[in-house]
């Protein structure tokens, strides 16, 4: 196999771009890193480029952290997504975020604390799961449709950033304050179930706050259950995944980070990622 050094390259150039803009930190190192994969084997090459949507997604998200809170700055709706929640799903005078705050259980903050913290992992795993079934083609549709979802996810944070439930809950509908720090809203429940700071610092390393709208919480576990009932190596794992995308959505609510609104916007983002990537590699293949 013919060595490359531009791979490789790219990489180590990430790594010194996100040094000298300052806030390094381990996860930008393991980001560049990848880039040796394909110095390493084919196995290793062919990997990295099937992949690579997924590290492009990451890369994407952690860079939000120099320039989404001034783009956003005097732009953040706070009122008008309460209001309109309140209006069209809320529960008497109450958004049914307010009636979770409200109504709580222990094992509904288990479940939903345990569907927020795989919702990415379920959506890797089942992708690697494919990639070593030998179907490359499919893994690499899983990673084309993960970072198209998350282009329109981001692009939407910038056109309308809009405050979460929890934020209203804490600090009400006035002004947005940009200097407030994320926060796990009532997965803080799970924490104090288990004796754990998981969420706190999950967290504690995101970098927005005002981007409710779309979810993509639920996004992602919807994307997986449509590509698991369109691989018939993934058979298997059609129940699981339908349920835990229900579970998601239920999640996204009680646990105060999203509206109902946000959910049926993640699920469309969702919709237009699993259409539109497909259509595109369908036109896009060599014919024979």
């Amino acid at each position: 196999m013919r060595r490359r050094l531009w791979p490789p390259a790219i990489g180590l150039a990430y790594i010194a771009t996100i040094a000298a803009l300052g806030g390094l930190h381990a996860g930008n190192v393991l980001l560049g890193s990848l880039g040796l994969l394909d110095a390493y084997n084919a196995k290793t090459r062919l990997f990295l480029r099937t992949f690579l949507p997924f590290i492009a997604t990451g890369a994407l998200y952690d860079s939000m952290r120099f320039y989404l809170t001034p783009g956003i700055a005097g732009r953040i709706h706070v009122t008008g997504p309460y209001a309109l929640d309140r209006a069209w799903f809320g529960v008497g005078t109450h958004t049914l975020n307010e009636v979770f705050e409200l109504h709580h259980w222990a094992i509904a903050d288990l479940a939903a604390g345990f569907a927020y913290l795989i919702y990415v992992a379920e959506y890797l795993a089942l992708a690697i799961l494919v990639f070593f079934t030998g179907r490359v083609t499919r893994a690499l549709t899983f990673a084309r449709c993960f970072l198209a979802v998350n282009v329109l996810g981001f692009i939407t944070y910038f056109v309308y950033p809009a405050a979460p439930p929890w934020y209203v809950a804490a600090h009400g509908t006035g002004p947005a304050q940009l200097q407030i720090a994320p926060s796990p809203a009532a997965a803080t429940r799970f924490d104090a179930l288990l004796g754990t700071h998981v969420f706190a610092d999950m967290y504690g390393q995101s970098v927005e706050v005002f981007g409710a709208i779309p979810s993509l919480h639920v996004a992602y576990p919807l994307m997986a259950a449509i590509l698991v009932f369109q691989t018939r190596e993934l058979r298997w794992a059609r129940a699981p995944a339908s349920v835990y995308a229900a579970l998601m959505c239920f999640s996204a609510i009680y646990l105060q980070h999203h509206y109902v609104i946000d959910v049926l916007l993640g699920l469309a983002c969702a919709a237009i990622a699993v259409i539109v990537v497909p259509a595109w590699e369908r036109r896009s293949a060599p014919v024979a």
